[in-house]
């Protein structure tokens, strides 16, 4: 679990802080807020709206309000869900283009498990309670572990075991989960083994 945390803060830090601030800087922007005190969220849907304050506004302005503006404003779950879902595909596109394979977990785990998780939480007008800012971190950490660990299992079976990139299904279902690449065997030489020492008794 430790090692997706450490991505989350690293890639929060290097991308939302220090990427953004220097090209803010550099182009002299004025407008610094890229994202607000997600770490005090005491429920996903605040979380979603503090992480990524560029993103979020983005979706804001032109998916959901513009779902409101032809949809009319009765709509506004119908909305979320369209915001949720886009977001989601566009993750996992960058994920697909950076890794070189489909594998779309993080699609159901942010689309899914993430927009049931943004609608529980504490009412508005009520004290948040501490307990929420826990669920918050200890879902955050096992969610990330998850999803790192099963990213490079994915990453380790398609590297070991080759797609046949003429079958749709290969191509669509995850290749760890392929019966041709559940048990792998190794060579081990003799030379890469160190000699056993001798004992003379």
């Amino acid at each position: 679990m430790l090692p997706g945390t450490l991505v989350l803060i690293l890639g929060f830090f290097s991308i939302l802080h220090c990427w953004l601030n220097a090209f803010a800087e550099m182009l002299r922007f004025g407008d610094r807020m890229f994202y607000r005190d997600w770490w005090n969220s005491h429920s996903y849907a605040s979380y979603y709206r503090m992480w990524n304050v560029v993103v979020h506004d983005w979706l804001f302005a032109y998916i959901y309000k513009d779902s409101l503006f032809i949809l009319g404003d009765n709509k506004k779950a119908f909305a979320a869900i369209l915001v949720f879902i886009l977001s989601a595909i566009a993750h996992e596109y960058i994920l697909i283009l950076s890794f070189g394979f489909f594998f779309p977990l993080l699609f159901f785990m942010f689309g899914g498990i993430g927009f049931c998780f943004s609608l529980i939480g504490p009412k508005k007008g009520q004290r948040p309670h501490s307990g929420w800012n826990i669920f918050m971190w200890i879902s955050l950490i096992l969610g990330n572990g998850l999803l790192f660990c099963l990213y490079s299992q994915e990453w380790f079976a398609s590297k070991n075991c080759p797609r046949d990139m003429s079958k749709f299904s290969e191509v669509v279902l995850p290749r760890s989960w392929s019966s041709d690449c559940v048990t792998w065997t190794w060579n081990i030489t003799n030379t890469m083994l160190p000699a056993s020492p001798s004992l003379n008794l």
